[in-house]
C-alpha cells in the first residue's frame, strides 16, 4: 500500500504529517530562504526549523502572524525559543478546501460551544412588558 505522503514526499511539514494530532514544538531558527513554487519559480519565504525532529515549516502570512502573536514580535529574529502548537485544519486555498497546517499557542485547543442550560435562561413574563398602546393607523375615531 502506498500513501499520498509516500507518493509525494516533501522536505517541508504538511498537514498529512500531523495526522496523529497536534504537536507542540519549539522554534530553533527562522530564516528567509528561496523555495520553488508549483509553477517552478523561486520565491523568498520564511521557514521555521524546530528543536524536535520535525520537518521545517514554510510560513504563510496567516502562520507568520500567529507565530508573531504568540512570541510578541513580528520580527523573525525573535521567533527562536517560542513554543507553538502545530495542527491540521481545513483551509480555503486556490484549489478549493484543502488540509493545511495552522499554528496556535500550546494548549489553546478550541473548546466546543456549550448549549445553554434550560434553567439558566431568564424568562420574561407578559406582566414585565410595558403597557404601551398600539397606535391605530387609518382608523377614524
Amino acid at each position: 500500500m502506498v500513501t499520498l505522503n509516500d507518493a509525494f514526499p516533501s522536505k517541508y511539514l504538511k498537514a498529512a504529517d500531523l495526522a496523529d494530532g497536534p504537536v507542540v514544538a519549539t522554534i530553533k531558527l527562522a530564516e528567509l530562504e528561496k523555495v520553488k513554487g508549483f509553477d517552478g519559480k523561486e520565491t523568498a519565504k520564511v521557514i521555521v526549523y524546530f528543536t524536535k525532529k520535525l520537518k521545517p515549516l514554510i510560513l504563510n502570512r496567516t502562520n507568520f502572524e500567529s507565530v508573531g502573536d504568540i512570541c510578541g514580535s513580528f520580527e523573525s529574529d525573535d521567533f527562536p525559543g517560542t513554543k507553538i502548537e502545530l495542527f491540521a485544519q481545513k483551509v480555503s486555498g486556490p484549489n478549493g478546501i484543502v488540509d493545511g497546517v495552522r499554528v496556535r499557542p500550546p494548549g489553546a485547543v478550541e473548546k466546543p460551544k456549550k448549549a445553554a442550560k434550560s434553567g439558566s435562561v431568564e424568562k420574561q413574563s407578559l406582566a414585565d412588558e410595558p403597557d404601551d398602546e398600539i397606535p391605530s393607523f387609518g382608523e377614524k375615531s
